[in-house]
């Protein structure tokens, strides 16, 4: 493991016991993006935000949201936000590319991505779905690929399979039958909606001897772009975020939130349970040896050309 601004991490720690003289100090201004509507993934970001972990740190952070499921790596390279999220194997293709994207910290450590089915279903492990009809929504195509690589694992082909794009309504389509499961899915959300619907789920790793580990979601940065003041503070309030919900999941969630009524639901509530044990309490640290196997899986399934060096992946220090 490596611990990158080392330096300005422990900076900005000093602010934490400086908070007095934070107050007649301007706080730096800076964009945060999030890889999708805000939910309970977020939540460190969120918590940091409401509590005043970032005002603490010397931020006057804004949230900000992509227009598509693609937006959220365009609108740090293009600016809108100085720090964003995005999963390893697409951030890791995009720098493998040539992209200036550069990794600065872990937000969820594990892949969250998963393949649901019914309880009562026939298909019990990801070999089972040969002459199945398969839920999809409109995600991105690196999704698309780690599925196809799953399914060949198990000597399963796309011809094998339907594929059926059911937009965003994926839970209703399982319900009706109108598919036999769904991909593009996520273990600490569709879950729980169809346990609600009334209906008990079968959860499926797709990794499961296909795919090495992953983190759902880090944080990045483009390198060209970036302030390395201004990630340090962010990771130092982050860090305080994460361990406060660790400490104490439930009065987290009331901060979380606040942050806007409409995240007041009961899925909400049960995604944020399941979601917090997922969280880096250390998001300052990645993983190097993470990286380079799965460089090596996005080579060896040609999805990517070349294998960069891991230092390619990271903000210098």
């Amino acid at each position: 493991m490596t611990r990158w601004f080392v330096r300005g991490v422990a900076a900005a720690l000093m602010c934490l016991f400086a908070a007095s003289s934070m107050a007649d100090e301007t706080l730096k201004k800076v964009n945060i993006g999030v890889d999708w509507f805000v939910n309970p993934d977020h939540g460190p970001v969120i918590v940091a935000l409401e509590r005043g972990y970032f005002t603490d740190a010397g931020l006057d952070v804004t949230i900000v949201t992509p227009t598509d499921t693609m937006d959220n790596v365009t609108m740090v390279l293009d600016g809108r936000a100085m720090i964003g999220m995005s999963d390893q194997p697409r951030t890791q293709i995009e720098i493998a590319g040539g992209s200036s994207l550069a990794v600065v910290g872990t937000l969820i450590p594990v892949p969250l991505n998963v393949v649901l089915v019914l309880e009562d279903s026939p298909i019990q492990s990801i070999a089972d779905l040969s002459g199945k009809k398969i839920g999809y929504a409109d995600s991105e195509k690196v999704e698309r690929a780690l599925f196809q690589i799953s399914l060949a694992a198990h000597g399963i082909t796309m011809d094998d399979i339907t594929l059926v794009d059911v937009g965003f309504a994926m839970v209703p389509a399982l319900l009706d039958g109108k598919v036999d499961a769904l991909t593009d899915v996520y273990r600490n959300f569709e879950p729980y909606q169809l346990d609600m619907a009334g209906k008990t789920p079968r959860v499926l790793d797709i990794e499961d001897q296909a795919i090495p580990p992953y983190s759902e979601l880090l944080y990045i940065v483009d390198r060209n772009n970036v302030d390395a003041d201004v990630v340090a503070r962010f990771l130092t309030a982050v860090e305080r975020g994460a361990r406060a919900i660790a400490d104490d999941p439930e009065s987290a969630w009331l901060d979380f939130i606040k942050y806007d009524d409409k995240l007041d639901d009961t899925l909400n509530y049960r995604s944020w349970h399941a979601t917090a044990p997922f969280f880096a309490l250390r998001p300052g640290l990645v993983d190097r040896a993470r990286f380079d196997s799965f460089a090596s899986f996005l080579a060896n399934h040609q999805l990517i050309d070349t294998v960069p060096s891991t230092d390619a992946y990271f903000l210098d220090p």
